[in-house]
């Protein structure tokens, strides 16, 4: 579909070219300058909507949740775009900030200034290029912001191609669209441009080092006609969207961006509506969603448009036709069973063998990897002394991973489909050529090559432990998942399943030297965004994971005596999963690796009833947290024990519970420590969202129980708390507080406990004479005294 758009853009531009100079022609000068903009308004969104009719057949249903962040800005950060997926609560992004792409261009506030500037970020496949097609359609379509006049949407990457020319704006503009705009036109509009793909335009933004042009006729570099446009010193009142991979959000700086909204793909809802829209058979499809969230490693994925739709192809497969291959566990083993489909059917297509196709596609790949880019030009194929008809055939025989794109009409582009697909298939040439090249596949280090001329041998060094090395050294992350991809395609099971791309070579790679290695590496450099991407390595191999800290110096502690692997978590999952009890109970008492449980589980713990917890860490809290803020789950009573309190962190929680997506009704709470924490509570308690029918705090001890009394009145008389049954313990003489808030706020209460420590005459005398106020409709009242009862 998408290819589609490509091909077809040529033949846009040429019937646009007809087009505008026929109507220029006819407009002599009896229209005005607003009828000229109409009717130049009216050609271009004629132009894009026939370029992008087959890339949106459904715009409505295509997921579109932004938030707008409070991270404005990401330079110096190490962005792991893998550990980005895993985050199980983002402390930046809530529900309150979802903005809907029709306000995107809008003011924070009336008084607001004009928003020029907005940048959309979210990681490689989450849904932002979807989101402009969609912006894009409905603006052509003349849905949505019509106050704009002309909408130009750029890859910025194919502005790659003109990086040694020096062209005027208007002469980039009439490369895209041919004859439509004059500089006086430019002028005296409102424009928006839409710059997909900041991190895919291959040369450096200098802001600093950039002269200043005005002029939308003098020529200059495509960098510097970007910088001035994102200055304002081109076309100061053209608004400016451009997207990013949060790794590259850094390329302009803060003061040039004035709103950042992230985008975090598919909801819990979507993906699963996703698969079921591929896959025909819905038995098939539900018994594919049940295994999807019985990995880790696959479940952490589920966001992802492209790896949805390359799960349900791969589970289609093995469960409608009985194989007798196990399903994949890992995120290697998933991609290793979707290229093998694909060459299932190029053999029955053109009944050749592929591998001798693929491995060049991955030698493409491993070179482009090397440069970090998707894109393969004509500068690369001299500069890799590659066949100029090769990217044309691969692009041809395998367009679900590596597809043509033309550039305005000057040349050819190729990109692969998505930086995972480019990872894997560059893993698979490593792996395959490591041993015959001596090693040499890899670029050695000066290091590496001073080691070798010491201690000469034909034998290279370990594959894996220089592609460990080479990993850690990369500040991105720009290597993680290749790594990933290597070592289970060498030590993981993907191994047996690709011996036909090693019949001509040995791969002699030990699953406990790899693992030994890892576990060494994440000892010497205990850094928390290192020790979860190496521990994601493990996993790839099935091997028990050693427990890590998420906060500060990283601790590993690995229980001798239990070693549950992921493929046997995997089976604990799905046999919850499957269980088919609407009652589930989910108690972290028994299991001995409490944050490991609840990580693995997690999708568990989303459809049951009932949540106990008496153990828990902040990593705990906040996918408990996520687990409330998805709009899946089901959960409805969470007890949370005393234990558990010692480690709470309500602060989390709170947002969990305050989420509209929440539907917990009843909330047990036993031994909190502090006057925050009570704060804490009292705020979510008057959430307009927040669901509570029941609350029990009759073992909770306040280190100031009449503060924390008074704040737990205050949320009692809030409007929005609506709960009906409450327990409650009181030690002081500080009831009155508490039975005023009754009075002001009485229709919801229908069954109140209290312990009562002390005698409250007083006290009790208010609250009985609130029994005969008509508008307070309890039901049942008890009081336990257990001074009296001694």
């Amino acid at each position: 579909m998408a290819s589609n758009l490509q091909e077809n853009v040529l033949q846009d531009q040429t019937i646009m070219n007809n087009q505008s100079t026929e109507s220029c022609s006819s407009l002599g000068v009896e229209e005005t300058p607003k009828e000229e903009i109409r009717t130049l308004k009216s050609l271009l969104q004629e132009s894009l909507r026939k370029r992008y009719e087959d890339t949106l057949k459904a715009p409505d249903e295509i997921p579109l949740k932004m938030y707008v962040s409070s991270r404005t800005h990401l330079d110096g950060q190490i962005v792991h775009e893998m550990r980005e997926l895993e985050r199980p609560y983002n402390e930046d992004i809530k529900d309150e900030n979802v903005i809907n792409y029709d306000d995107l261009l809008k003011p924070r506030s009336s008084t607001g200034g004009r928003i020029r500037r907005i940048m959309m970020r979210g990681i490689s496949g989450c849904g932002k290029t979807t989101a402009v097609r969609k912006f894009v359609s409905d603006w052509a379509h003349g849905r949505t912001h019509q106050h704009i006049d002309f909408v130009f949407p750029l890859h910025l990457c194919e502005l790659n191609i003109l990086h040694d020319k020096k062209l005027s704006l208007i002469e980039h503009l009439d490369l895209l669209f041919p004859k439509l705009l004059k500089p006086e036109t430019l002028e005296g509009s409102q424009i928006l441009f839409i710059w997909d793909g900041l991190g895919e335009f291959r040369f450096t933004l200098k802001f600093k080092r950039t002269k200043t042009c005005t002029d939308p006729v003098t020529p200059v570099s495509v960098g510097c006609m970007l910088v001035n446009l994102l200055k304002g010193n081109l076309l100061p009142s053209a608004q400016i969207l451009v997207t990013s991979r949060l790794k590259d959000a850094g390329l302009i700086p803060p003061e040039y961006i004035q709103r950042v909204v992230e985008l975090h793909g598919l909801d819990d809802l979507q993906w699963e509506e996703l698969i079921r829209s591929e896959v025909r058979d819905q038995n098939v499809a539900a018994r594919a969603i049940v295994h999807v969230k019985s990995s880790r490693s696959l479940y952490i994925m589920r966001s992802l448009p492209f790896f949805c739709q390359m799960a349900s192809t791969v589970l289609e497969e093995l469960f409608s036709n009985c194989c007798n291959t196990d399903p994949p566990l890992t995120l290697t083993e998933m991609f290793t069973h979707f290229l093998l489909i694909q060459m299932k059917r190029h053999v029955e297509k053109s009944a050749k063998s592929s591998t001798e196709e693929i491995l060049k596609l991955g030698e493409l790949a491993w070179h482009m990897l090397e440069k970090n880019t998707l894109t393969f030009m004509e500068k690369d194929q001299k500069e890799t002394n590659t066949d100029p008809l090769l990217p044309v055939k691969l692009s041809e025989d395998w367009p679900m991973f590596f597809r043509k794109q033309h550039l305005m009409g000057l040349g050819k582009m190729y990109r692969f489909t998505h930086p995972c697909v480019q990872e894997f298939l560059a893993a698979l040439y490593v792996a395959v050529h490591y041993e015959p090249s001596k090693g040499n596949v890899m670029s050695f280090t000066l290091a590496e090559k001073a080691k070798m001329l010491l201690s000469p041998t034909d034998v290279p060094p370990d594959m894996h432990r220089r592609a460990v090395d080479r990993a850690l050294r990369s500040k991105t992350g720009q290597l993680d998942i290749f790594l990933l991809f290597l070592l289970g395609i060498c030590a993981g099971p993907s191994n047996k399943l690709l011996s036909c791309f090693f019949q001509n070579t040995s791969l002699r790679v030990r699953t406990e030297d790899v693992v030994k290695n890892i576990l060494q590496k994440i000892k010497a450099k205990p850094l928390f965004e290192i020790s979860v991407n190496l521990s994601r390595c493990l996993e790839e191999l099935d091997v028990a994971l050693p427990v890590v800290q998420n906060r500060g110096p990283v601790e590993f502690q690995m229980d001798e005596d239990v070693h549950v692997t992921p493929s046997e978590w995997s089976h604990i999952a799905t046999t919850l999963l499957t269980s088919e009890d609407s009652s589930l109970t989910f108690d972290v008492s028994k299991y001995a690796k409490v944050d490991e449980a609840i990580m693995r589980l997690l999708p568990v713990i989303k459809i049951s009833r009932v949540l106990r917890l008496d153990e828990a860490t902040d990593l705990s809290w906040a996918l408990i947290a996520s687990a409330l803020r998805s709009p899946a789950n089901r959960i409805r009573e969470i007890n949370i024990e005393k234990n558990a309190l010692s480690y709470i962190n309500l602060s989390v929680l709170s947002v969990g519970m305050s989420s509209p997506n929440c539907k917990v009704e009843a909330l047990s709470l036993q031994g909190i420590e502090t006057l925050e924490s009570c704060k804490i509570l009292a705020a979510a308690l008057c959430s307009s969202s927040c669901r509570l029918q029941e609350l029990d705090l009759r073992r909770c001890y306040w280190s100031s129980e009449d503060q924390a009394l008074q704040l737990l009145s205050e949320a009692f008389r809030h409007p929005n708390f609506k709960v009906t049954v409450l327990r409650l313990e009181i030690k002081h003489e500080t009831a009155s507080a508490l039975f005023s808030a009754f009075q002001e706020n009485p229709s919801h209460l229908r069954k109140l406990e209290l312990s009562l420590f002390l005698r409250l005459t007083l006290g009790l005398q208010q609250l009985f004479s609130l029994l005969a106020d008509p508008c307070f409709k309890l039901e049942t009242l008890r009081i336990a005294h257990p001074c009296y009862d001694k």
